[in-house]
C-alpha cells in the first residue's frame, strides 16, 4: 500500500543554473555568474539535506525527523507543495501497510514539487518530480543512504542590462548516489558522503541571447562538513549548506 502525503519546501530545488561565461550576457559577468550559480547550488543541497532528515540550514523547512515515523505528512509552505508517495518494505522485500521502525528496512518515495522560489537575490517558478531509495532503515539505525532519479524544469526572469527582461527556462535530469545521512539527526549532522550530479540544459528567451540553448553538467560532493563541493563543467566552488551561500571558494581544474 502506498501512503501519500505533501510537504513543501522553503525554496531551493535541485536544478542548479546551467550556464557559464557565455550563459546570461554576452558582454561578461563571469563573477556574477559564478555567484548565481553558487546561489542556486547552496540553496538547491541545503533544502535536499533537510528532506533527507540531515540538518536544517538557515532557509530551514522546520522538518521533523521521529525516529518513530518516516516523514510523509502533508505540509505546504512559502508557495511551494511536494506531494509524496510512500511505500515501505521490510528486509525481505515484502511490502508493508505502515512504516514500523523495527521491521522497515527500505522505503520508495515518488515526490512531486511545484510552485514559486522567492529569494532576495533571485525568484523562480519549479517544478520537479523525484524517485528515490531510502535504505538503512531497519533495526537500530546508524545512517540512511538516499538514492535516484529525477527531472524537472525552472524557469526565471533576470534583468538585462539595457533595462529588459531575458528569461532562463532550464530543464534537468539528475541522479543522486549514496547521499549518506547520520542518525540520529542532529544539528551538524551533514551528508557524510555521497553525491548528486545533474545534467541541466537552459534555454533563454529575450535579450541578445535569445533562442540560444547551454547544456551543463553539475556534481555537488558531501564530506560530512556543512561545506559541499559543486563542480559546474571545468569549475569547482564550494557552498555554505548551513546558509544557501556560496562560501566564496572558487578554482579552475
Amino acid at each position: 500500500m502506498k501512503i501519500a502525503a505533501r510537504t513543501a519546501a522553503l525554496g531551493g530545488v535541485l536544478l542548479l543554473a546551467a550556464c557559464s561565461r557565455d550563459g546570461f550576457d554576452p558582454a561578461g559577468m563571469p563573477a556574477l555568474f559564478d555567484r548565481d550559480i553558487a546561489l542556486y547550488a547552496a540553496d538547491a543541497a541545503g533544502q535536499d539535506v533537510e528532506v533527507m532528515r540531515g540538518p536544517s540550514g538557515r532557509f530551514g523547512m522546520g522538518l521533523l525527523a521521529d525516529p518513530a515515523s518516516f516523514e510523509c505528512d502533508d505540509v505546504e509552505r512559502n508557495g511551494l507543495t511536494l506531494s509524496r508517495t510512500c511505500t515501505f518494505y521490510d528486509a525481505g522485500g515484502n511490502i508493508q501497510t505502515a512504516y514500523d521502525q523495527e521491521t522497515t528496512a527500505s522505503v520508495v518515495v515518488h515526490a512531486e514539487l511545484s510552485g514559486n522560489v522567492d529569494r532576495m537575490e533571485w525568484s523562480a517558478s519549479v517544478s520537479r518530480i523525484r524517485d528515490v531509495v531510502i535504505t538503512g532503515l531497519a533495526g537500530a539505525e546508524t545512517e540512511l543512504v538516499w538514492s535516484g532519479t529525477g527531472s524537472g524544469t525552472m524557469s526565471r526572469i533576470r534583468q538585462t542590462r539595457d533595462g529588459g527582461e531575458m528569461q532562463m527556462t532550464m530543464t534537468s535530469t539528475e541522479t543522486a548516489t549514496n547521499v549518506t545521512i547520520p542518525v540520529p539527526r542532529t544539528e551538524d549532522g551533514w551528508p557524510l558522503g555521497g553525491t548528486i550530479t545533474k545534467t541541466v540544459t537552459m534555454s533563454v528567451t529575450g535579450g541578445r541571447r535569445d533562442g540560444t540553448d547551454h547544456s551543463r553538467d553539475v556534481t555537488i560532493t558531501f564530506d560530512g562538513s556543512q561545506y559541499a563541493e559543486v563542480t559546474l563543467n571545468d569549475e569547482t566552488f564550494t557552498v555554505d549548506l548551513a546558509n544557501r551561500r556560496h562560501a566564496g571558494h572558487r578554482r579552475g581544474r
